[in-house]
């Protein structure tokens, strides 16, 4: 899933780039200080949680023409990606302009376009929703080791189907029904048994008898 996620960013991102301009998936480093600048834009991947939007329980049954469940699929799930977006250019102002320009390309709607997406996305028949965290990178720069610079905070929910559960038990092809007539009177199978469990006796048949009472004054 999350190399589909990166194909998705890198194929939205590549549409509007200018010609040169090279997507990366590497962490902003040190060096750049120090290296001689190229045209980039760099996609960090640096945190991955669940998305509890649109979690449902239960499954789906899937059925042959006669009814017979064939296997169960458990409900989709959804996965929350957090992308470091940085540029680089030889100057400023260019940095800014690629800057924008992803901005644009990754925000301007709530999901990245289908044609954008791998096949293995498309199947799930969900959308890639896309975000803009209003936290931004915060604390991100001490934890690289960089001095602060433009950069946009990505949040991606993915979704995911998982594989559905074939391994099934078979469907139950006849139904026994018996009735034991001497269960619980001391004959046939439903008498005593040895060393095992006792069955249940019905209560003791009930007789009634008329007592004469004489009231004396």
């Amino acid at each position: 899933m999350i190399a589909e996620v990166d194909e998705a960013l890198c194929r939205a991102l590549a549409r509007v780039l200018p010609k040169g301009t090279v997507v990366r998936l590497d962490p902003p480093k040190p060096t750049w200080q120090t290296e001689k600048p190229s045209q980039a834009i760099d996609l960090f991947l640096f945190n991955l949680a669940g998305d509890d939007r649109g979690a449902a329980s239960g499954w789906e049954e899937v059925r042959d023409p006669s009814g017979r469940v064939l296997s169960r699929q458990d409900p989709p799930r959804r996965y929350r990606l957090s992308y470091l977006v940085t540029a680089r250019a030889p100057k400023i102002a260019e940095e800014h302009e690629l800057l924008d320009t992803a901005l644009r390309a990754l925000t301007d709607g709530e999901s990245l376009p289908e044609s954008c997406l791998p096949e293995a996305l498309i199947e799930t028949g969900l959308p890639l929703l896309v975000d803009l965290d209003p936290a931004g990178p915060g604390p991100l720069w001490t934890s690289l080791g960089m001095p602060a610079r433009a950069a946009f905070v990505l949040t991606v929910s993915a979704p995911h189907r998982p594989p559905p559960d074939t391994e099934l038990a078979p469907p139950a092809e006849r139904i026994d029904l018996r009735h034991d007539a001497g269960f619980g009177r001391g004959g046939g199978t439903g008498g005593y048994q040895p060393g095992g469990a006792q069955p249940v006796n019905p209560a003791a048949e009930k007789r009634w008898q008329r007592v004469r009472s004489e009231v004396k004054p």
